[in-house]
């Protein structure tokens, strides 16, 4: 207001760099991963409160892409039909089932971005309306105590072999690497959230043991673009 005097006012936000009770070993078996999405800045996941901290993991090919030939087949992909594994000791306690695997969602030979994703959209409208199977697809939700649940989402329909109560041990199969729901290519969604729920639920940064960030000076949180070596 005109005359009045300035104020002068301080503030702070707790930075929590907590990252999970629980060990975890990496949910695919050995080769070599891409993260194409984490939670750095620059990418979708650090937007939504539940997947903020969640990946998603592909699969590179000798010619340094995702699939083979034009991608048109979800065989095509390198990834494709992975063995997924617990990655860490507990009770499953979600399966979701009821998915389908639409045709991958590549950018097309001299289409725009407009138009891309706007292809995207409206079929992410009609996954969003088919509900969870819609949007995580095929998935497994795991209970590892503490308050700490992991989720694999996109599963091959069909694949998953635990069942909800059931005890399992890290490294244990749980379902195939596929590409249905709310997925545009074959690929992983893996992420740890504080509740048994995929969607409702608030995400937490991952602790893994037992790999190597390929050109990294150290251990620390997985970001995008991370080549993840498993033994």
């Amino acid at each position: 207001l005109r005359g009045a005097e300035p104020i002068a006012g301080r503030g702070s936000i707790r930075l929590d760099a907590t990252t999970s009770k629980t060990a975890f070993r990496f949910p695919l078996r050995s080769g070599t991963w891409l993260v194409a999405a984490a939670s750095s800045f620059h990418t979708t996941h650090r937007w939504g409160v539940q997947e903020e901290f969640a990946l998603d993991i592909i699969q590179l090919g000798p010619n340094l892409r995702s699939h083979r030939g034009p991608g048109e087949a979800h065989a095509d992909f390198f990834a494709y039909n992975a063995e997924v594994v617990a990655a860490a000791d507990g009770t499953v306690v979600g399966v979701i089932t009821g998915a389908q695997e639409r045709p991958p969602l590549l950018l097309k030979p001299g289409e725009s971005l407009d138009a891309y994703y706007g292809r995207v959209g409206a079929q992410q409208a009609e996954n969003f309306a088919a509900g969870m199977p819609g949007l995580m697809g095929e998935g497994v939700i795991i209970d590892h105590g503490n308050g700490e649940y992991s989720s694999y989402a996109h599963l091959i329909p069909g694949s998953a072999t635990v069942r909800v109560g059931q005890t399992v041990k890290a490294g244990d199969t749980i379902g195939r690497l596929g590409s249905s729901g709310n997925s545009t290519e074959a690929h992983l969604h893996f992420q740890v959230c504080d509740k048994p729920a995929g969607l409702s639920c608030a995400g937490i940064v991952p602790t893994f043991t037992g790999i190597e960030i390929a050109i990294s000076d150290g251990p620390r949180p997985l970001q995008s673009g991370d080549l993840v070596v498993v033994p």
